[in-house]
């Protein structure tokens, strides 16, 4: 959650976040219409949240294997050393890298985990020769092949979730 500016998610707020994370192309007037509020007030409250960055950004989900070919897989890298300044400069690389479309640090086995996008598995395993050569800090790569997507990200939860006051 971002500093620049706090924002109240009340009521109203959860809904209009609701709403936007299942259909982000919603006219601001139907928007307005489904949380109970005037568009211009409905405006207001989405422009306050995106300035607080609550809302990071509005994107399409694109049916990938429809357009292009494709190879994904996660990607699971253990460091060899975990000093702040090594853990910096890995972060850095992955956050150059276009085929990596996220990353997560955890706990457990591995450090971080990471979707990465290639078009062939030749592709993919020169990205993670690329990387090795890159960060001498890795040190190993574990992937595994994403075979199907039984289930895609589609929205967290939020009706399940706990707010923040």
């Amino acid at each position: 959650m971002s500093n620049t500016k706090k924002v109240k998610l009340d009521r109203i707020n959860r809904a209009i976040l609701e709403n936007l994370q299942n259909n982000a192309r919603i006219s601001n007037l139907e928007l307005a219409e489904k949380v109970n509020l005037s568009p211009s007030a409905c405006l207001q409250r989405t422009k306050a949240l995106e300035d607080a960055g609550l809302i990071r950004a509005y994107m399409a989900s694109i049916d990938l294997d429809a357009i292009c070919i494709n190879v994904m897989a996660y990607v699971m890298f253990r460091l060899r050393d975990h000093a702040s300044h090594l853990r910096v400069q890995f972060e850095r690389s992955i956050g150059q890298r276009r085929e990596l479309v996220d990353c997560l640090k955890v706990d457990g086995e591995y450090d971080y985990i990471a979707l990465a996008t290639c078009s062939t598995v030749g592709d993919f395993n020169l990205l993670c020769e690329q990387l090795i050569e890159e960060n001498p800090n890795i040190q190993k790569i574990t992937s595994h092949i994403i075979l199907d997507k039984t289930k895609w990200f589609a929205g967290y939860p939020l009706d399940n979730l706990i707010w923040r006051e």
